[in-house]
């Protein structure tokens, strides 16, 4: 974000920082000498000043058949992000999100959006609830109980936290956080107080699962500022000067301390027990901006994530069932960041999980992690790798797969990892939108257009352009979070900009190539974490339910593959959250529903 410290740091000497970092950690000494024993065998891996440099490629060197669509209006969809004027203030730059959920069980992913004030009491941004109705969208927020006026609202997430059977609504603000539970009627109750989980930071991104595998779903928040500033400082404020811009403090995250996580523990009778600290996931340094739950060295375990702004990014490994001289551990979690390749000092804020096996030369069936971060400091494509040991890392392949020096100008934010045109190989998708102010109208910031990464081969082409119009468009982009809310069987996109529109972007993709959706079902607690694979000849194709966690958004929980020309894939095998496995063959195109066992 604006006046991010680091901004020049060269590669290497971000490189060279980690190594400092990872040298005073003498409680991982163990897992580090394991961890290079494994590494001495392999002389392969890529360094990223070794990586192959990418061109300043905005658009494709070769025709590309996506396509997409603004269908915002014929949907139905009308929202203002954020009434009045700006006033220069951190907490209106950053929002907001939104999420897709199906919160009256009919069968079609609904829409919630969020929003923030205006600077008079009478600009109340509120946010909205859109039901779809067969593809078209009614808004239904006020008479449901979820417009929020009072709220800032950043995030948002559509979960089942009680098991009942409805989606429930998870709102992060700048303020009090809303857990809105759903009645069944279409009306819904802000329950957060009374269940422990509305909080009093400023808290942005959120994961649910099932961290200590009782059965019920818990909940990680990460908090980002101890944030005080008011718009009167901000227009007394000195400024620095960043190029052509010029920032006040008030913009600048450095200026203000950062706030602790929480790890909300669900106990089984409808209240949560904050224990980030005694679990030691508090990152009290972080600067917290979004976080995945995803079972990062595939034990069975859920792990974290961590994107933090201006701090380094963590990587928490559940330490859950592991046995340390015959005991069994509580639960506990170890910080894995500087062995793993993953301590990055950038200001990251996006974040999506998917296994990229085609971009590989060998299949690892672990999470590989795409994360967005702000100007002149490239979005980044970790790899994983796995070793016999159990160990695993992370190479940096953003150079490689052409997705580094393209994204220098740019700050992204929402992101997804989709396959856009289902041949079987994982796109990306990326909206985008500075923090840097417009010189000539400092109470307006800079838009730019989005990122659409098609992957041919072992590389990405950028192809927004070729996309479309609504693709190319510049906007002050934030969350982003992809549906086939048409049930076309394609991946639809929503983005919502700050302080302008929501978004619905239409697959309208040239292909005859064919898809696979898989819904999951069975209790709420099995379903956030599990993993599926689908193989389609030589290939496989791996996604985690609710580990792709964009920017502050919630894509819809239906898992999309590829099929390619494929009428059938060969096998479907799933992991549900406590290890149990279903596996099926000979599984058609189309929508299919896979219940827990």
């Amino acid at each position: 974000m604006n006046g991010k410290s680091g901004v020049g740091l060269s590669r290497r000497r971000r490189r060279i920082r980690r190594s400092v970092v990872w040298m005073g950690l003498g409680g991982v000494a163990l897992i580090a000498g394991a961890y290079w024993l494994e590494r001495s065998r392999n002389t392969d891996l890529a360094n990223p000043e070794d990586s192959v440099t990418s061109q300043f490629v905005h658009s494709a060197e070769r025709e590309s058949a996506i396509r997409y669509t603004d269908v915002s209006d014929q949907s139905g969809l009308s929202m203002r992000h954020g009434p009045g004027a700006r006033q220069r203030l951190l907490p209106e730059d950053t929002g907001s999100g939104l999420a897709w959920g199906d919160f009256d069980g009919d069968g079609d992913w609904d829409l919630y959006a969020v929003n923030i004030p205006g600077s008079d009491p009478t600009e109340i941004g509120t946010n909205r609830l859109f039901r779809n109705d067969g593809g078209r969208f009614v808004e239904v927020g006020e008479g449901a109980g979820v417009a929020d006026p009072t709220g800032f609202g950043m995030g948002a997430s559509f979960v089942d936290y009680d098991g009942d059977g409805d989606q429930d609504i998870y709102v992060t603000n700048h303020g009090p956080n809303r857990l809105f539970q759903n009645q069944g009627d279409g009306t819904f109750v802000d329950v957060a107080q009374a269940a422990g989980v509305d909080g009093d930071a400023w808290s942005c991104g959120m994961a649910w699962g099932d961290v200590d595998r009782d059965g019920d779903l818990d909940l990680y928040v990460c908090n980002y500022l101890a944030y005080e500033a008011t718009a009167a400082e901000a227009a007394q404020a000195q400024t620095s000067e960043f190029g052509e811009a010029s920032v006040p403090y008030t913009l600048n995250p450095n200026a203000f301390d950062p706030a602790p996580n929480c790890l909300y523990l669900n106990d089984g009778r409808g209240a949560f027990v904050e224990s980030a600290e005694g679990c030691g996931v508090l990152n009290a340094d972080g600067r917290s901006l979004g976080v995945t739950l995803c079972d990062l060295d595939d034990d069975g375990w859920l792990d974290l994530y961590i994107n933090n702004d201006v701090s380094t990014n963590r990587l928490f490994r559940n330490l859950s069932g592991r046995t340390l001289r015959g005991e069994h551990r509580s639960l506990r979690f170890e910080d894995l960041s500087p062995i793993t390749g993953t301590a990055d000092p950038r200001g990251s804020m996006g974040l999506s999980v998917a296994e990229l096996g085609h971009m590989s030369e060998q299949y690892d069936g672990l999470p590989d992690l795409f994360i967005t971060h702000w100007v002149a400091q490239e979005n980044a494509l970790y790899q994983s790798q796995r070793y016999p040991s159990g160990m695993f890392e992370y190479r940096d392949k953003t150079r490689q797969r052409r997705l580094g020096e393209i994204a220098l100008d740019q700050v992204g934010w929402g992101c997804a990892l989709i396959d856009m045109d289902l041949d079987g190989q994982v796109d990306i998708a990326v909206t985008n939108g500075s923090t840097l102010e417009e010189p000539k109208d400092v109470l307006r910031l800079q838009d730019q257009a989005m990122f659409l990464f098609q992957a041919q081969g072992q590389r990405f082409w950028e192809v927004a352009e070729q996309a479309g119009p609504s693709c190319a468009r510049a906007r002050a982009g934030r969350g982003l979070a992809a549906a086939d809310y048409d049930g076309d069987g394609d991946v639809d996109i929503a983005l919502l900009e700050n302080r302008g529109e929501l978004v619905l972007l239409r697959n309208d993709t040239l292909t005859d190539n064919l898809s696979l959706s898989i819904r999951l079902a069975g209790p709420a607690a099995q379903l956030l974490g599990a993993s599926v694979e689908v193989q389609v000849g030589p290939r496989t194709q791996k996604l985690w339910l609710g580990g792709d966690v964009s920017y502050l958004s919630g894509h819809a929980p239906e898992l999309i593959f590829g099929l390619g020309p494929q009428a059938t894939a060969d096998q479907v095998r799933v992991r549900w959250a406590d290890g149990t496995t279903l596996t099926r063959d000979g599984v058609g195109a189309g929508r299919q529903t896979l219940s827990y066992p």
